[in-house]
């Protein structure tokens, strides 16, 4: 169905109702840091919060467009879905970490791998390891991709969405973002799904949280 494309996508209105949703959140974590009460724990903890509201704003965006953010998930196909991702998981996994290597030599005098955060480890896991990367892939593949791709061919969108994906995070890492921004953009093009890219990006944030964060705790 035609329609069905074509409200995939959120404008410029949408961004700004969820940014109204986030501010809030935001605003706490402003003046927190102003008064120097904001900790490593606390960042991590309102970043869970931060997660909800950004997911449920995007819902609601596109339930405007009559359909929900279960247009970008596929809920229907939730099973075969998850059973794509595990297989395709080591295939990623390998890659990602083949990039941490081959950026931490160029880089070598920085720790590439190093997380930017020092939570508390169970905060670790739940708000890095889950809310974090499920927000990032509802952002990234589902609003910046789709939206890009009204205007580009799916390839130089997937190549544009890897950009801004590695622009946010530390300039040391920004090579093996956006290889591992690639792989997370063929996963959603080739199954349609941000169940597919969704799971396999939780995975690699919690099996990197338990190398390089928890045996350190």
């Amino acid at each position: 169905m035609k329609d069905n494309e074509e409200i995939r996508y959120v404008d410029l209105d949408d961004l700004l109702f969820i940014l109204a949703l986030d501010f809030p959140i935001i605003f706490l974590a402003v003046i927190l840091k102003y008064f120097g009460l904001n900790s490593d724990s606390i960042n991590a903890f309102l970043l869970i919060p931060l997660s909800v509201m950004t997911i449920w704003g995007f819902h609601l965006s596109l339930k405007k467009k009559d359909h929900g953010i279960g247009l970008w998930f596929k809920i229907s196909s939730f099973g075969p879905d998850l059973i794509w991702s595990i297989i395709t998981f080591p295939a990623v996994f390998g890659i990602y970490i083949l990039m941490g290597f081959l950026t931490s030599f160029i880089w070598s005098g920085n720790d590439a791998n190093a997380i930017l955060m020092n939570p508390n480890e169970i905060i670790a896991v739940i708000s890095l390891g889950l809310f974090l990367p499920v927000m990032e892939e509802v952002i990234f593949r589902g609003a910046i991709y789709e939206y890009i791709k009204r205007f580009y061919s799916p390839e130089f969108s997937m190549v544009l969405t890897s950009i801004a994906f590695a622009v946010v995070h530390p300039f040391e890492q920004w090579m093996k973002i956006f290889v591992f921004g690639m792989l997370l953009n063929l996963l959603y093009y080739k199954r349609g799904t941000l169940t597919v890219s969704s799971t396999v990006h939780v995975m690699v944030n919690l099996i990197y949280i338990s190398i390089f964060y928890l045996p350190k705790g």
